[in-house]
């Protein structure tokens, strides 16, 4: 179990966190979304033993944060915003030193999850691009097995094949009792891969709840070319520029909405994300 309750953090004067509240249990995937400056890596810093909180509690395995790191650290498996390993060891160098960490890595896991992951283990970390220093972060994190998974933007510089790659190794991970959490800024990930999320906002979780009632927040912009509009489609919201009509569909309306578009003529179409700081400000409206 992860459990943050009341967690407060301040840098001076200035905010990190103000009062973050979230639990996630066995074998379960809990999905921390905000945008950039919203408290993520505050919270995530704490859990991982970096920070110390102001006020407020974050335990993992009923262990204090950052207080009884020593206590649990073995167990957690971690992937950094931003990934900044030794630049000069080389990648097979730095996997050998991160196996002295634990009293027993699987080789013939690592093995498979740098065949799975394609990494190169005779580069220098320095010369790797931002995607393949991500894949030895990933290696890092999950190649002892750990029970607890913290993980702060862990697709950022992740081609699309890749990104698919890790869900999948992150789902293997929850089935078999891992505790996930999960910090994004990409909404349609979260609905992907998470089963519950926590949505912060300037160091405030103003809202937390199933996948499922995620996608009553979570829209798309669909752009169609050339429309010849019909009468079914009316009871959509949507705005029309030149020959562009743009609809704005909730994810739980999608099938019906294709279902109705397939009907009617036109010339393509485009399927956009908004962008997760718009679907706050509805939330505050």
């Amino acid at each position: 179990m992860i459990k943050v309750k009341n967690l407060k953090k301040y840098y001076g004067k200035n905010r990190g966190i103000e009062n973050v509240n979230f639990e996630i249990k066995e074998g379960e995937i809990l999905g921390l979304i905000g945008p950039n400056g919203a408290g993520k890596t505050t919270t995530i810093r704490i859990l991982t033993g970096f920070l110390k909180p102001n006020d407020g509690n974050a335990l993992i395995s009923n262990f204090k944060m950052p207080f009884e790191i020593d206590k649990i650290k073995e167990k957690i498996g971690y992937i950094p915003g931003e990934v900044n390993f030794y630049g000069d060891m080389k990648v097979k160098e730095f996997l050998e030193f991160n196996r002295s960490f634990y009293k027993n890595i699987d080789k013939k896991y690592e093995k498979e999850l740098i065949e799975i992951l394609g990494i190169e283990l005779n580069k220098k970390f320095k010369a790797l691009s931002l995607g393949n220093k991500k894949k030895v972060a990933i290696l890092q994190a999950l190649v002892h097995k750990p029970k607890y998974l913290i993980l702060d933007e862990p697709t950022n510089g992740l081609d699309p094949l890749v990104q698919q790659t890790f869900y999948e190794l992150i789902k293997k991970h929850k089935e078999n009792g891992s505790v996930i959490l999960f910090s994004s800024h990409v909404l349609s990930e979260v609905e992907k891969i998470c089963d519950s999320f926590a949505m912060i906002k300037e160091g405030v979780i103003v809202k937390t709840g199933t996948i499922e009632s995620l996608k009553d927040l979570s829209k798309k912009l669909i752009y169609v070319y050339n429309l010849k509009f019909t009468d079914s489609l009316e009871k959509y919201t949507y705005t029309k520029k030149d020959n562009v009509y743009v609809f704005e569909i909730k994810s739980n309306r999608l099938k019906n909405f294709l279902s109705d578009l397939i009907a009617t003529d036109f010339y393509d179409i485009e399927i956009k994300n908004p962008a997760l700081e718009d679907i706050f400000l509805e939330l505050y409206k």
